[in-house]
C-alpha cells in the first residue's frame, strides 16, 4: 500500500479555495514548423511516456472518517480530455497577456478525485511561438522531482526516439477495506515509534550540537536571527494570484558570485533582496529591520529521483535594511552560512514521514480557520518571503520539435508570506516566476523591473570591487531577451 508521507499529505491538508497547493511550469518555445500541429502532437508524446512517471497514472484514496494519510491508487480511468487543454491567446499575445492567463489558471484547485495533474498548450503567443503551462499538486512532487521528469515530459531532441510500451503490469486500482487501511493506519504508527527510539543515538547528537551553538548564541546576541517584521507580505490569501517573469544570465550571475567569492543562491537572494526593498519603499512600507526569507532545502540523497516530497528549509537574514548591493551580499552570505551550520547540526534526523492519526482533521480545520478568521494579520511575522532556486536541465528541451527558450517556475504562495520568487536555471538562463496575492501585490511587473535593476546594481558593484575582470560581465538586455522569447 503506497500510502503519503506526512510531508506529501500536508500539502493536501492545508489546502484551500484561497491557498492551492500545487506547483507549476511555464516553458516558452520557439516557432514550430508550419504544418505542426502542437497540441496532438504533445499530448501523443506524452500519452505514450505515461508509464514512465506513476505521478501520471495515480489517484488518491481517503482514509476511513481522515483517520490518517491517504493512499496512491492506479487509475485505470485516465480523462486525458480533463489533463491536457489547449487554449489560445488575443491577439497580439504578448508576455503580459500570457502571464495574466497563467494567474488565472494557477488560482483553479485540481480535481482530487483524478490524477492530480493538468496541461495546458497555449498558441498564439507574439512571434509565432507556443507555451506549454505544467500543473502538478504539491502532495506528489516536489522541484527535484520535477526536474527529473522536465525530459520525459518534453523530448531532449527535435525528432525522440519512439519510447516502447511494455506490457501493463498488474495495477491495484481498487480502493483498500476500510479495515486494511485502519490495519495499515496502525502498523505503520507502532513501526515509527520502534524507529524513533532506534534513532536516539543521531537525536542525542544533534540535539547536543544545538546546545552548542545556543551556548554561543547567548554569548553573542548579535549572531541570532531577528524577528521577522510585519509587512505588505504578511497578508492573508485571497484566491487571486499576481505572476510576472523574467530571465537574466547565468554565466553572468556565476561571474558575479566567483568576482564577490559567494554562492549563485546569494546572489539571487541578494537582487530579490533589493527588490523587495525597492517595491517596498514605492510602496511606503518599508521596515527599519531586515526581512527574513525561507529558502528550501533539498534533502535527497544523489540520484533519488522519487516523485515524492524530500525537502525542509532554512531562514535567511535578507539585509534589506542595507542598500549598498555588495554589503547586502556579505551579510547575506554570512546569514546563509550560519543557517546552513545550524541545519547540518540537525539534517539527519529531520523526520519527513510521522503518521499522526487524525491529522488530516485537525490540520485541515486549522489551515481552514487561519485564512476565515485572517489570523495572519494578527499574529507575528515568522517570514516575509519564500526564495527558492532549482537547478535544471544543462542540454535544450524540445516540444513538437521546437526548442525550449525559457522555463519559468510557478509556485505557492502561502496564508502570511503571500510572495513567492522561484528560481530554475536553464541552459544560460536563470528564469525568475514570481507569484503573489493580487490583492497584496497587485503590480507585480514593478517587482520583475526592479529585479532586472538590481541585477544590473549588483554587476556594477562586482565590477567596480574587482576592475579587473570588468570586462568579463557584459549586461544582458533582459527585458529585450523576454520579449523576443516569445
Amino acid at each position: 500500500m503506497d500510502r503519503l508521507s506526512a510531508l506529501d499529505a500536508s500539502f493536501l491538508y492545508g489546502e484551500t479555495p484561497e491557498s492551492p497547493m500545487h506547483v507549476a511550469g511555464l516553458a516558452i518555445f520557439e516557432p514550430p514548423s508550419a504544418d505542426t500541429e502542437v497540441f496532438a502532437a504533445f499530448r501523443d508524446h506524452v500519452k505514450s511516456r505515461l508509464h514512465l512517471v506513476p505521478f501520471f497514472q495515480r489517484k488518491l484514496a481517503l482514509a476511513p472518517i481522515q483517520l490518517d494519510h491517504p493512499v496512491w491508487v492506479h487509475d485505470d480511468n485516465l480523462d486525458l480530455d480533463y489533463h491536457f487543454r489547449h487554449v489560445s491567446l488575443p491577439k497580439p499575445g504578448t508576455l503580459e497577456q500570457l502571464e495574466t492567463l497563467v494567474a488565472r489558471l494557477h488560482m483553479i484547485l485540481l480535481d482530487r478525485t483524478r490524477p492530480l495533474w493538468q496541461y495546458y498548450v497555449i498558441e498564439g503567443l507574439e512571434g509565432g511561438g507556443f507555451a506549454i503551462y505544467i500543473k502538478m499538486h504539491h502532495a506528489g512532487i516536489d522541484g527535484g522531482a520535477g526536474m527529473a521528469a522536465l525530459p520525459i515530459i518534453f523530448a531532449t531532441s527535435p525528432d525522440p526516439e519512439p519510447v516502447a510500451v511494455p506490457a501493463p503490469p498488474a495495477k491495484d486500482s481498487r480502493t483498500p477495506e476500510i479495515f486494511e487501511l485502519i490495519s495499515d493506519s496502525y502498523a505503520k504508527f507502532f513501526n515509527q515509534q520502534r524507529e524513533f527510539y532506534n534513532s536516539w543515538p543521531d537525536i542525542g547528537k544533534a540535539i547536543a550540537k544545538v546546545g552548542q551553538r545556543v551556548t554561543k548564541d547567548l554569548a553573542n546576541p548579535p549572531r541570532m536571527m531577528p524577528l521577522a517584521p510585519k509587512t505588505l507580505f504578511n497578508a492573508s490569501l485571497s484566491s487571486q494570484r499576481s505572476f510576472g517573469t523574467c530571465t537574466i544570465s547565468l554565466r553572468e550571475a556565476k561571474s558575479i558570485a566567483k568576482q564577490t567569492k559567494s554562492k549563485l543562491n546569494d546572489v539571487v537572494m541578494t537582487i530579490s533582496a533589493g527588490a523587495m526593498r525597492r517595491y517596498l519603499e514605492m510602496r511606503n512600507g518599508l521596515p527599519e529591520g531586515p526581512l527574513i526569507a525561507a529558502i528550501p532545502v533539498s534533502l535527497r540523497k544523489a540520484g533519488n529521483a522519487d516523485m515524492n516530497n524530500q525537502v525542509t528549509a532554512m531562514l535567511c537574514n535578507l539585509a534589506t535594511d542595507i542598500s549598498d548591493p555588495i554589503r547586502r551580499l556579505q551579510a547575506i552570505v554570512a546569514s546563509s552560512a550560519d543557517s546552513k551550520q545550524r541545519l547540518d547540526d540537525i539534517r539527519d534526523v529531520i523526520p519527513t514521514d510521522m503518521t499522526w492519526l487524525g491529522a488530516p482533521i485537525i490540520i485541515t480545520g486549522l489551515a481552514r480557520l487561519l485564512n476565515q478568521a485572517r489570523l495572519a494579520e494578527r499574529l507575528p511575522a515568522i517570514v516575509n518571503v519564500l526564495i527558492s532556486n532549482v537547478p535544471g536541465p544543462k542540454e535544450p528541451l524540445y516540444c513538437a520539435g521546437a526548442k525550449m527558450v525559457n522555463y519559468f517556475p510557478v509556485s505557492i504562495p502561502s496564508n502570511g508570506s503571500v510572495l513567492n520568487i522561484t528560481v530554475q536555471s536553464y541552459l544560460d538562463n536563470l528564469d525568475f516566476g514570481l507569484i503573489a496575492c493580487r490583492a497584496a501585490v497587485p503590480d507585480i511587473e514593478r517587482m520583475v523591473e526592479f529585479l532586472t535593476a538590481e541585477f544590473g546594481r549588483l554587476k556594477e558593484a562586482a565590477n567596480r570591487a574587482s576592475p579587473s575582470k570588468a570586462k568579463t560581465i557584459q549586461i544582458k538586455e533582459t527585458k529585450a531577451a523576454r520579449r523576443s522569447a516569445i
